[in-house]
């Protein structure tokens, strides 16, 4: 863990707050170019919507919500969100994202990290995700161990390009 930085913890019970807190962050990560889901200048009322509906999934336990910080006031989240079926041994990180003011301080790296070792304690044998191309993301997965599988070429409304990207967690499985 980096120094003076609080710990990362799941949050099974988001707090009736959080969906804002969220928001706020999404939308201050998204104003300052992050790649999470939308681009800069997006309708605030958009991305606290799907706010709600990433803490509603995470309350119903249909996603893993982890939080660097307090719920209600985040210095940065990341999600899980488990597979079923024939794919119930991998899960999809999704929304890592750091207060824009911390950013380049390696909480990025701190929360990713809570996140894996979530993945690996739970028997997960494979985490994807999907980032935004001709953004340093690629790079920074690339960097925490993450291999590029695919290109998907004006995937985003954006029209950037998704670099879709995996990580081998145990034996079963094969990169």
């Amino acid at each position: 863990m980096t120094a003076g930085v609080p710990a990362v913890r799941r949050v099974v019970d988001p707090h009736p707050g959080a969906a804002a807190a969220l928001g706020d962050l999404w939308i201050a990560v998204t104003e300052a170019g992050g790649a999470v889901d939308f681009v800069p200048g997006a309708d605030p009322d958009e991305i606290r919507a799907l706010a709600v509906e990433t803490v509603d999934a995470a309350r119903s336990g249909a996603s893993r919500m982890f939080v660097l910080g307090e719920e209600t006031a985040p210095l940065g989240t990341v999600f899980l969100v488990p597979n079923t079926g024939i794919a119930a041994h991998r899960a999809d990180v999704q929304r890592l994202m750091v207060r824009p003011d911390l950013q380049g301080r390696g909480l990025g790296t701190v929360l990713l990290d809570a996140a894996v070792a979530h993945a690996r304690g739970t028997g997960l044998a494979m985490l994807t995700l999907g980032a935004r191309g001709g953004t340093p993301l690629p790079a920074f997965y690339a960097a925490r161990g993450f291999a590029e599988v695919d290109r998907r070429p004006r995937y985003y409304r954006d029209g950037t390009t998704a670099v879709v990207m995996r990580l081998g967690l145990g034996p079963r499985c094969n990169l």
